[in-house]
């Protein structure tokens, strides 16, 4: 188990390198489109460039789904933990690999619609740069598989190595 362990936390940090990765260029690719069209819009007199409004609509899907699953890896998401205290340490190993498995059971039946609705969605396209409108539903489906994956590599971790290898947040990093 500890070898499976070890091969599932080199999965779960190449995609936590990816979606890191999907980030930053998200982000960089936002500012510069959203950018030039401001600086367009004193420069032109049609007020700016309208095939840049496509673009965060295709873009911003991709940047809350990589953020999503770092969120699932880190334990950054919505958490109830209230039952921990009260369950010694085979109840939260159990208790923290049902939750982790519902999450992952939950997304692998919500997998087939959302493909169904790609490939649907493949053959519309944006009006101006006509670039499918798939791609915002292909965000969701790496975002489901992202967690997907950050739940079973929880899971396991946890078997392999006790609650304590579950992530916990870290409340210094909340905006709150």
């Amino acid at each position: 188990m500890i070898a499976l362990a070890k091969a599932t936390d080199w999965v779960d940090a190449w995609l936590g390198r990816l979606c890191r990765g999907i980030v930053v260029l998200t982000m960089l690719a936002l500012l510069a489109v959203i950018g030039a069209n401001v600086v367009a819009r004193y420069l032109f007199e049609s007020g700016g460039i309208n095939e840049v409004g496509e673009i965060p609509e295709l873009l911003f899907p991709w940047l809350i789904a990589a953020g999503i699953v770092l969120g699932v890896q880190r334990s950054a998401h919505i958490a109830v933990d209230f039952y921990s205290g009260k369950l010694g340490p085979r109840g939260k190993v159990a208790a923290i690999v049902f939750v982790n498995m519902v999450v992952f059971a939950t997304y692998a039946l919500l997998i087939g619609p959302v493909v169904e609705i790609a490939g649907i969605t493949a053959d519309e396209h944006t009006p101006l740069l006509r670039l499918p409108r798939s791609i915002g539903f292909y965000s969701l489906l790496f975002g489901m598989a992202g967690t997907m994956w950050a739940s079973l590599a929880i899971a396991v971790r946890v078997v392999a190595h006790g609650a304590e290898a579950a992530p916990e947040f870290d409340p210094e990093e909340s905006v709150t």
